[in-house]
């Protein structure tokens, strides 16, 4: 069986951003349904797991993207598994249109019991999900630490759209929540070149939540390539949900 695992998708007008490309959120709901999809195809997809009494959790994703496809362009993506470690187990992918490479994304996960959410060492079912032992990317996920000064800017309730099969807020979602405590501006006038985002803890429908925004961090002196750092915390929690930061370039004088 092989352990690299290809789907080819096509950007629809539902997945394209303000500037016609495909955007973040886009992107990252390309690469969880090719994860289910490949998971589901060696036996450890989310129906084999409930069976079993344990679910996926995401909890560390880094993405690089050196060009963003336009509407209608074609967008093959090639994922596979490395060894697992312990409680973790870690899923890359790259993301080509024809013979060029636009990106590459790693990603860390867990396996949670469901009864007691604590999570499942997994090193003794290594064959299950036949990891590629000749390598893969580089890149590896990182942990994201936030600036001292981060503005609260808004707050909002978890609502039933955002909740998944294990009614709780789907990760994908916690990037849309970031995308929108940005303005409309930085979309038009920035686009993301790196994302890391970190997975804190579980959120639920009714909860409300805090959002949270750095200043924007001139990385060059040109001012052509900013960083950025979001988060949102349950409101009377004692850890944010996700930390997110992300890298962007200049659309105007970049």
């Amino acid at each position: 069986m092989l352990s690299i695992f290809t789907e080819t998708y096509k950007v629809r007008s539902t997945q394209v951003n303000l500037n016609n490309q495909l955007g973040l959120y886009g992107v990252l709901g390309m690469l969880q349904d090719i994860a289910a999809e490949h998971a589901a195809s060696l036996g450890f997809g989310y129906k084999d797991l409930v069976r079993k009494g344990f679910f996926w959790a995401l909890i560390q994703q880094k993405l690089k993207m050196y060009e963003w496809p336009q509407w209608n362009e074609r967008v093959t993506i090639h994922t596979w598994s490395l060894p697992i470690q312990g409680v973790h187990a870690f899923r890359q992918f790259e993301l080509y249109v024809g013979d060029r490479k636009i990106g590459e994304s790693s990603s860390t996960w867990i396996t949670m019991d469901i009864a007691s959410r604590h999570p499942i060492d997994m090193t003794n079912s290594q064959e299950m999900f036949h990891p590629r032992l000749d390598g893969g990317i580089a890149m590896q996920t990182e942990r994201v630490l936030l600036p001292e000064e981060m503005i609260h800017i808004c707050d909002f309730k978890v609502r039933i759209s955002d909740l998944d099969v294990n009614s709780h807020v789907n990760n994908v979602k916690y990037t849309q929540w970031a995308l929108d405590m940005m303005r409309e501006k930085d979309h038009r006038e920035w686009v993301i070149q790196e994302y890391d985002i970190n997975f804190l803890s579980e959120t639920f429908l009714g909860d409300t939540m805090q959002g949270y925004k750095s200043h924007g961090h001139y990385l060059n002196p040109e001012k052509t390539l900013v960083e950025t750092f979001l988060c949102a915390q349950k409101e009377g929690g004692t850890k944010p949900a996700f930390i997110a930061k992300w890298k962007a370039k200049s659309i105007v004088n970049g």
